[in-house]
């Protein structure tokens, strides 16, 4: 499986530490310059409540989604560059074998919160996969396929939103349109959840609280029910704490050199 890793060209250290962490795990990977807000004026559509940190953040997964859309392999990764990975990472982005059919994302990182999953199946390696119901923000790593890639261009030529609220919030329609699943325990997190003093900053810019009127709470829910239609998740959930036993250095319980389990 191909991995991109969205980094500005200024951000070298970052560049040095997501490459000694891809050394951890044995899988290369291609850097994709990211959109850089403070040399890279963009006349994007986008709504005004966006800021241009979060406008750049979402161009950058655009350029990846088009490299996608453009290329031949039916899933790729997609990582920013203050990732950390499991030690048993590297067999689930060396090959897409364990990715479900069905899948348009797949993400793979941890906030270290509870999520509501659908029904859990097992993928080998101490690893399992649900359909992700609830929210579980943040794009620090993840799987799309190129259909989905496809897709996610022709519904982004105006942005509305961030984009971890575009993929990965049940009240964004745009994310009840795709069928997402979550890897538990996660493969992935952001260095920033890792490490009490926060060294390496995100280059990317916290969503600002915005009130929701009346219209966008309706659309949200309307979203919500949409997505549980979808794909059929009204009462078959469960909640998922993605923080139990989960360390940089966490490897499989038993043999690590378990096949993962065929896609079905």
């Amino acid at each position: 499986m191909k991995c991109l890793v969205i980094n500005l060209d200024r951000s070298t250290d970052r560049l040095n530490q997501v490459t000694s962490e891809f050394a951890k795990i044995g899988i290369a990977f291609e850097r994709v310059a990211a959109v850089d807000v403070s040399s890279e004026p963009s006349n994007f559509p986008a709504a005004r409540r966006l800021t241009k940190p979060e406008i750049a953040c979402f161009l950058s997964h655009r350029k990846c989604w088009q490299m996608i859309a453009d290329g031949a392999e039916q899933y790729t990764a997609i990582f920013e560059d203050d990732v950390v990975f499991r030690r048993d990472a590297g067999p689930f982005l060396s090959n897409d074998s364990w990715v479900p059919r069905d899948a348009d994302i797949v993400k793979l990182e941890t906030f270290f919160g509870q999520v509501r999953l659908a029904r859990l199946a097992s993928i080998g390696n101490g690893h399992s996969i649900g359909r992700l119901v609830g929210e579980h923000l943040g794009t620090a790593g993840y799987v799309i396929s190129k259909a989905a890639a496809e897709k996610l261009l022709q519904r982004t030529k105006r942005l509305k939103e961030p984009v971890d609220l575009a993929l990965f919030s049940p009240n964004s329609l745009m994310c009840a349109r795709n069928t997402t699943y979550q890897v538990t325990p996660a493969l992935c997190a952001q260095h920033r959840f890792l490490s009490e003093r926060n060294t390496m900053p995100t280059i990317i810019q916290t969503a600002p609280h915005h009130p929701k009127s009346v219209t966008t709470k309706v659309r949200g829910e309307l979203s919500r029910l949409f997505a549980h239609c979808r794909n059929g998740t009204f009462w078959r959930t469960q909640r998922v704490d993605l923080s139990l036993g989960w360390t940089p250095d966490a490897r499989p319980a038993g043999r690590s050199s378990q096949k993962l389990k065929p896609r079905g």
